[in-house]
Order: C-alpha cells, then structure tokens, then sequence
C-alpha cells in the first residue's frame, strides 16, 4: 500500500486532466497482484509476464473528440535506482514490446483497450543479442554432431590426434571430448541476430505502470529517445523515461500511475528435472549417470531443467595432507583429532586436492518424485585411494537483484563433541557468464580480475566477476587477533581457539566479491564496522588489493537438526541484506554492506548450493585443521526442495 500512496502523490502532482479512468491490468483484483513467473521455457526464451501467449490488458478513458496519443511503460520498483540517480538507466522499465513502436493515437472516442507484456531485454539492446541456441545447444546429441564433423575433416582429425599425445598424455577420446566442447561454447558465444530475452530478464518484486497522454505539442516535446526506450541520447545514453517524465509533465504532457501493482516472484523447484552440463567439465569425465526425464544430458532437459550439476573449482592453493583414516566424525572425538597430530608422521599422510566427481549425476540428482535434489559427499568405505570430493547445484534462470531464499538441508556439520566434518555449507550468487553483455558497470577507480596477482596489480574499468556469498564453516567468531587492537586484543590473546573448539556454534559468513573497487567512500583494508538494525558487523578486508568483503556470525550447529532451513541473500543495489530462518516468516538479520563500503553489482547471475571441502587455512586462525579431519566413510547428504527469488 505503500507503494500505491507514493504513486498516487505523483499522480496528481501531474494534474492528469486528459484522463479519466486507468485500469492497467482489466480482469484481475485488488490493489496489488500477485503472480508466479512462468519459467516453463525460461532457460532460452527468457521470462515472460504474465505467461507465455497471454497478456495484460489494460484500460482507460479520455475526453473524446481530441487528437491525442499514449504510451504505457512499467517499471520494477522493489530494486531500482531513484530516478534522479545517475545509474537509473540501469532499472527495469519497458514499454510495448515492439520498440519501434512509439505514442499511439486514441480513437475519437477516447476509449482504449490496449495490450502489453514485460520482456526481457525490453530496450531491445543489441549486445544481447546471439546465435540460435536451440541449434548451438549444449546437449549430448549437439556434442555428438560436432564430433562426427571433426572426425569427417581429415585435417582437423590429424591436429587433434597429435595435440592428444605425447605433449598432454591424453588419449584421442579425451582430446576429442575437451575439443568438442571447446568448439561448441565458442560457437555458442558468436555473435547473432536472435535476441537473448534470457540475458536481461524481468526482475522479482513489485511492478508500477505508468500512462502518458499528450497531444500534439506534448509529442513534439517528447524526445525520441522516451519515444522509443532504444534509443539513447545526444551522448549515446539511455534515459529513464519515468525520470524525463515526471521532470517534464505539463498541460501538453500527462500522465497516470495504474491503482494497481504487480507483485511477482519466480520459484525454482527441481520438478522440471536435472540438466548436466558437458560444457562444466573441467576433465574428460568416465560416465554420466543419466535417469531418462529426470536427469542428464538431453534436449529436453537442456531446455526445461532449472537446475543443473555444479563442478566446483578445485583450488591448488595449498595441498591437503590429509591422515590417512576414513571414518565418520560422529565417532571421532576432540581426543582422538589432539592424538591425530603425531600419530602419523608425513609419509603417512595422503597429499591431495578436494575433487569433484568423475560420474556426473552419481553425486547430485533428482528424487523420484522430483521433490527436492540430493547433493552427496561420497563415502570412502572400502576405497583404496580416498578423497574429499564436493559436490553442488547451480540454478539456470538468472537475475540481477532480489530476495533469494533456498529451502535446503544441510546434514549436521558437528558431532556431538562439536569436532567438524571438514565440510563448508554455501548458499551463493555467481555471475551468469563471461560474455561482454554480462559486465559489471564501469568503474572509475577499476576493478580487480579475481585471478590477478601481479605487482603492481592490473586494473580494469570493467570485469565480468561478481559473487555473494553464504558460506558456513566451523571458524573462530574473530579474526586474527593482529587485526584487533586493545581489550578485545587481549581477550583473544587468551583464549586462542579453544573457546571456539569447545563451542557448537558455527560460523555464518557473508561475503561480497567487490574485486577490491575503491569507489565506495568508505572502501578500507582491516575490520571496519557496518551497523543494520541496530547490530553491528565486523566486515573483514585482509588488504587494500583484497577482492572481497566479509562478515562472520555465529549460529548455532543445531540448526541442521531441522528437516529444513531457510538462507536468503537479499541483493540490492546499493545494499546486501543475509538472514536465516526456519520459515519465510521467521527470518533474521545476520550480515549486512552497502554501496558505502563494497561496489555492490549489477550484472546477471545465477544462485548455487554446495557441500564443499575447503582448505581451514582460508580461514584463520583455524579452529580444526582439514588434514587432521577422516575422509568420511559414509555419504553425507544434503537436500534442495526450492530457491524463491522474490
């Protein structure tokens, strides 16, 4: 309701006389409407609102018998810029959906029943434009083409066969496989005269309609640039038109607010199957293990599947030195991890990375009844080289802003002694793609790529990265106590760990990957403290090159216990909101930035669950170390049922 009183101050601010009856969606009720995005074909056609193949009609009356035109353009009001920002370009309006389309005339009558709908990329913006990808698809049948036709171009076929071997000890197989891939994901990024609604789609939350009426005047004082939303002005700008508007509403130029919103949300449930995503793989796998309709590799799923198989990185950063012991933690207490110390001396031990899996679909896939997706750390029982391997989902619809919320269980992470099974529970955000029409915004100061080192660092105005972060950890609620001065110094001088050992609290970490930006006026290195609600948050940067922001709280490991918990990132543009909670309605505050402190992004991305091994050493001090933690003997088992982004 708030929303609608704001609406209407601006409403008769404008003194809209040409104007007699505005109903902006006819034949639904209320002052607020709710709907459901339709994400039956989201994947490659992007989202459309209402549904596919349907409409909203709206209404209105003027003064018959005058030569007048209008125009209706919406806009998302839960995550945008105020309109006089200079970054309010950057919101989610539209208009008619056929942007050559500018003002229409009203009939003598003055009475009209128009049609519209919201679209993805509603500017109708070339750089998100691309190839057919119902012909480029990432399917086994489209890798298997591009196989055959290398194999039938002899000299392609003989290049192929000498890279495999003996410069990178691969057989041909595994050459073809990495080939066929590399092949298919650049023909996939070829430019193209097919617009890629996907790449920009309509965002959650609440939606404002707003008519224009003017007459002739009024149209020749209205730029083409407001006109038609693809254009861009004399200095090659796009500009808001509910901005120019409402700073340039006169007796030529009305304009109306629907007494109506929308209100719309996208749910995410695994029922549409399991899609796995050759183009992921890193290495030339040994199996996929597929379930017809459920889970696998094939053009349905590559198209209707809202989920797919996450690989995460494996990180050489340090090396595990892992004891060599497989057993569940429940039976491995504080005595026996303080024994584990010396009781293996370094050639006993097993030097290792984590890994990701080599049968994609065996440690992730679909129940039956299409519920809720099961995300497994194998077991080590019986297995002559054991390993700590992760394992994760990744939605396939993305977003830029908005409430994500997943529905998960987490399995326990400590055991009744509060020792730690090794793994880092995440609910996090990554970008859609690396493709140019995914950038973040441009950067006066620059950003960081993720991987840069170089001294002095390389900065660039622009970088495809962003990320944020849920990650829950067996960690120290502090940092190292070098970064701490005064009393809280020597408190943590004299307790170390132990406190922490002995505690069943885990850690909730909240992280933004900002790529160390400097235009945040109070960007600094160290702890600096960001107060929401009254709380306050210790937010962490180990140095001014650093490429993230951190908060930690603790929370209790019992948590796990429930059948299912709730983890919301609620990302907005200048500010990032974490919670936690049992139900939607019981949700808490445990991590807040802004745009004060971070560079908050505003490209596209999609949401991500996993159960990962992650060295302790990234988060010091270390309360249990990773090596002296057993491969787990049997699987550890967590479940997604939804992600809601609202």
């Amino acid at each position: 309701m708030l929303l609608l009183s704001l609406l209407y101050v601006l409403v008769y601010a404008c003194a809209p006389d040409k104007m007699r009856y505005f109903d902006p969606m006819v034949g639904y009720e209320g002052d607020t409407v709710c709907l459901d995005m339709d994400l039956e074909n989201a994947v490659l056609d992007g989202i459309v609102i209402p549904a596919k193949g349907e409409s909203f009609r709206f209404a209105f009356d003027t003064i018959a018998g005058q030569r007048l035109y209008y125009k209706i353009f919406y806009q998302n009001e839960s995550y945008k810029f105020d309109e006089t920002d200079s970054l309010s370009h950057e919101n989610f309006y539209g208009s008619w959906e056929d942007v050559s389309v500018g003002f229409k005339q009203v009939p003598d009558d003055g009475h009209i029943l128009d049609s519209f709908r919201i679209v993805g990329n509603p500017r109708d913006e070339r750089k998100y434009y691309g190839v057919d990808l119902e012909h480029y698809n990432c399917s086994a049948e489209a890798l298997q083409a591009i196989e055959r036709e290398i194999r039938a171009d002899t000299q392609w076929f003989r290049y192929v066969s000498q890279v495999a071997a003996p410069q990178n000890n691969r057989t041909l197989e595994e050459q073809l496989f990495l080939d066929t891939r590399w092949v298919l994901n650049e023909r996939r990024h070829l430019s193209g005269d097919v617009n890629h609604r996907w790449k920009r789609n309509p965002r959650a939350g609440c939606y404002s309609f707003l008519l224009v009426i003017c007459d002739e005047d009024g149209l020749k004082q209205i730029p083409d640039y407001i006109q038609h939303i693809n254009l861009t002005d004399a200095d090659s700008h796009f500009v808001n038109p509910y901005g120019w508007l409402a700073a340039h509403c006169n007796k030529h130029i009305s304009m109306l607010y629907g007494s109506k919103v929308l209100r719309t949300r996208a749910v995410l449930t695994p029922s549409q199957g399991l899609f796995v995503d050759d183009l992921q793989l890193r290495t030339a796998y040994r199996g996929i293990k597929e379930k017809p309709g459920q889970m696998g590799t094939d053009t349905a799923l590559y198209r209707h599947a809202l989920y797919q198989q996450f690989f995460p990185a494996v990180s050489q950063q340090y090396t595990l030195r892992n004891i060599p012991l497989v057993q569940d933690i429940d039976g491995y207490s504080q005595a026996d991890y303080a024994a584990a110390t010396t009781r293996y001396d370094s050639s006993q031990l097993v030097y290792d990375y984590p890994q990701i899996s080599d049968y994609p679909g065996s440690t992730v896939f679909p129940s039956p009844s299409g519920e809720y997706i099961s995300i497994v750390n194998p077991g080590n029982a019986g297995l002559q080289h054991p390993k700590k391997e992760s394992t994760g989902v990744k939605t396939r619809v993305g977003f830029t802003y908005g409430r994500y919320r997943g529905k998960i269980k987490f399995p326990s992470m400590l055991n009744s002694e509060n020792v730690w099974n090794g793994l880092t529970y995440a609910f996090w955000l990554i970008y859609q793609d690396d493709g140019q029409w995914n950038l973040r915004r441009p950067s006066p100061n620059g950003y960081l790529d993720k991987n840069e080192e170089s001294d002095p660092p390389n900065w660039r105005s622009q970088d495809k990265y962003s990320e944020i972060d849920i990650e829950i950890v067996k960690a120290s609620p502090y940092w190292p106590d070098g970064y701490y001065h005064g009393k809280k110094r020597e408190m943590l001088k004299r307790s170390g760990v132990s406190l922490a050992r002995q505690s069943n609290d885990v850690m909730f970490c909240c992280t933004n990957w900002d790529l160390a930006c400097h235009d945040p006026q109070k960007f600094a290195p160290g702890i600096t403290e960001i107060t929401y609600l009254n709380q306050s948050y210790e937010a962490m940067r180990w140095y001014d090159t650093y490429k993230a922001l951190t908060t930690k709280t603790p929370i209790p490991d019992s948590i796990f216990d429930a059948d299912v918990y709730y983890y919301e990132i609620e990302w907005r543009p200048k500010e990032i909101i974490w919670r936690l909670g049992p139900d939607p309605q019981h949700m808490r505050v445990v991590g807040y930035m802004n745009d004060k402190y971070t560079a908050i992004p505003g490209n596209q991305m999609l949401c991500i669950v996993t159960q990962e091994y992650h060295y302790s050493e990234w988060w010091p001090p270390e309360v249990y170390m990773q090596g002296l933690i057993p491969f787990n003997a049997t699987d550890i088992v967590g479940r997604v049922y939804e992600i809601v982004v609202e």
